[in-house]
């Protein structure tokens, strides 16, 4: 599999993992995050190459990933919830490859 670029929303944990990734194996990354720059942990840095929705909320974020991208990759602990549940629910709904893990 050729990965020819990361979407991701820049949250804490596995999300902002697949973008140091990308960055330390120069892939292109990029994706959508709230207005603000905001994440659960505070604000993302500049160095994420991702763009600013209108909405301060992570719902509209979350769709405009999953819209962009071609397959989508979900890691998650003991249940998915969430944020996690929505991407799964918009993936399936779009019709697009989806691999979660546990």
């Amino acid at each position: 599999m050729n990965i020819q670029r990361i979407i991701s929303g820049g949250q804490a944990g596995v999300d902002r993992a697949a973008l140091d990734f990308a960055i330390a194996r120069q892939i292109p990354h990029g994706g959508w995050c709230p207005a603000g720059r905001r994440a659960a942990d505070g604000v993302l840095d500049a160095r994420y190459q991702l763009q600013e929705t209108e909405s301060s909320g992570y719902r509209q974020r979350t769709k405009r990933n999953v819209r962009d991208a071609d397959a989508t990759l979900i890691i998650y602990r003991d249940r998915l919830e969430g944020g996690s549940l929505l991407t799964r629910d918009l993936t399936i709904r779009h019709g697009k490859p989806l691999l979660c893990c546990r």
